[in-house]
């Protein structure tokens, strides 16, 4: 996405294979999945 332009929600929906419907609304929150590995993605909410 373009530092310029962040889309709405999460800023990556409009070219994530696995969007869904919450993607574009809401930010998702940084969790940690394991030791040292952390992702922002409603799909592993």
């Amino acid at each position: 996405p373009s530092p310029l332009n962040w889309p709405t929600g999460c800023r990556f929906h409009p070219r994530c294979p696995h969007v869904m419907p919450i993607c574009p609304k809401e930010d998702p929150e940084m969790k940690e999945m394991a030791p040292g590995r952390r992702v922002a993605c409603h799909l592993f909410g």
